[in-house]
Formats: structure tokens, C-alpha cells, sequence
């Protein structure tokens, strides 16, 4: 680790990126390419909700096709710099590396964050590899170093993390709130949640062993806990594993681009 020293801070070289999850919903995106890159980041960027705009010539087939005119708009035209006017973030995400790079200086003149695909460690901020379960994101990124290790370092959390994670997180979730409205003292709503954190209800989820998990909380939370409740949220959890008791059988969710 290399730390130098700056105005008396101290900054550390090799980590330049400070790690933030940021909300996208209704934010304008811009993407510059359309390739499979920017078929990826278009992808990625739906899933949080953001408004998208394509500048780009031409596009994938599948790029073309999530083209509504609404949510996702394609200029099809050369970039200029006027096309980072009324924009929150943008991705430079073209084959042609100067142009990402003038794109990237831009943007920085117009203090925009960018990401840029070919040279990611100049850019403003980088996308992380990231297994995404429910509510839950593990995010990896080596500052840009190495996206393939990033890449190996995340399929090894995909499998370290499988989707059973997703119902266990909404799960502790909703058990959080209910406690809270209890109307408790402080000391007991801590209690209660070490409590049910040691029950081992991600193993019980695992093995499909429903009961388990409702006499475990009956037995932590007592007739306090709302059964009706619990069992509604149950039943929702419980409806993607109908074919099969175990919830792990399932297929993992996509990674986040």
C-alpha cells in the first residue's frame, strides 16, 4: 500500500475509489456506444431504474430493441460534447479508446461522473463486479487493476452466497420492523435481535424446513410476533421454491454488469 501525504492527510495511492452505492431511479444516464459493452452497462443501469439515452451510430439488436422512445432513448448520431447537457452520469462505452477519453475529459469539465470502459482507473468512478441477492449486494472491484479477478473473485461469492440469501435478508427485514413496533425498550429490541440472529433460520431455509423457522422466532418473540404476518411473508418467499423444498435448487440471479 503506497500512502502519501497531502495538506497533512494522508491518501492511499492504491485506493482511489471511494466505495458508494448510489440510488439511479429516474436519474439520466448517458451511454456513448453501441456495442456489447454498452449492451451490458444499458442492461445493468435498468435494473436501478434509471431514464437511459444511446448515443451512438448504430446498436446491437438487442440494445435496439429495449429502445422505448421512454426509459431508454437512442440518439443515433456521433458524440459531441452538447450531449452531456441535462445528464446525472455517463458511461463512455465506445471500441474507440481516444474517443473515450475526450469523452471522460468532458465530463470532468462539466464535473460529470463517467465510467469508461476502456481505461477504467481514469474515469470518475468504476462499476464493481457484484452478486446481487434480494436486498443483498456484494460488490468486488480491484480500482480497476484487474476486472478479470474481479470477475473470479465474484463467481466465487456466487457460490459462497447462493439465493437463499435473497428470502433471508427480506426475512430479517421484515422480523426488524415488527420488533421496532412493539413499542420495546431499547434493551429489548437489542435482545430480540441477537436472539433471532443466532437461530440458524439461513440453514432452515436452505433445507425448505418452514416450521422450524416459525416455532424458532415463537420461541424468541413470543405471541408478540404476529403469525399471520409471518406466514403471509411465507408464503411470498416460499413461491419461487413451489417445485422444489429446497430453496437453494434455484438458479442464482444475474450479476450486476
Amino acid at each position: 500500500m503506497r500512502i502519501r501525504v497531502e495538506r497533512g492527510t494522508e491518501i492511499d495511492d492504491e485506493n482511489r475509489f471511494y466505495p458508494i452505492f448510489v440510488s439511479l431511479e429516474d436519474r439520466v444516464c448517458l451511454v456513448i456506444g453501441g456495442g456489447e459493452v454498452a449492451q451490458r452497462k444499458v442492461a445493468g443501469l435498468l435494473r436501478f431504474g434509471a431514464v437511459i439515452r444511446i448515443v451512438a451510430k448504430d446498436l446491437t439488436c438487442r440494445l435496439e430493441e429495449r429502445c422505448d422512445g421512454t426509459r431508454v432513448r437512442w440518439i443515433g448520431r456521433d458524440y459531441e460534447p452538447g450531449c452531456l447537457d441535462a445528464v446525472d452520469l455517463v458511461f463512455a462505452a465506445t471500441s474507440d479508446v481516444e474517443l473515450n477519453r475526450r469523452i471522460s475529459a468532458d465530463a470532468r469539465a462539466r464535473k460529470l461522473w463517467c465510467n469508461m470502459a476502456s481505461d477504467p482507473e481514469m474515469g470518475t468512478f468504476i462499476v464493481p463486479s457484484m452478486v446481487t441477492r434480494g436486498a443483498l449486494n456484494l460488490a468486488v472491484s480491484t480500482g480497476g487493476a484487474s476486472p478479470a479477478l474481479a470477475r473470479e473473485i465474484r463467481e466465487k461469492l456466487e457460490k459462497e452466497f447462493g439465493p437463499e440469501w435473497g428470502p433471508y435478508i427480506r426475512l430479517m427485514g421484515y422480523l426488524r420492523k415488527v420488533i421496532q413496533s412493539m413499542g420495546l425498550e431499547s434493551s429489548e429490541n437489542q435482545r430480540l435481535f441477537r436472539a433471532i440472529a443466532a437461530l440458524p433460520i439461513l440453514s432452515w431455509i436452505q433445507e425448505g424446513r418452514r416450521g422450524e423457522i416459525l416455532r424458532g422466532l415463537q420461541d424468541v418473540c413470543g405471541p408478540r410476533l404476529g403469525i399471520e404476518g409471518l406466514n403471509a411473508l411465507l408464503d411470498e418467499l416460499w413461491k419461487p421454491f413451489s417445485s422444489s423444498s429446497q430453496p437453494c435448487a434455484t438458479p442464482p440471479e444475474p450479476s450486476a454488469t
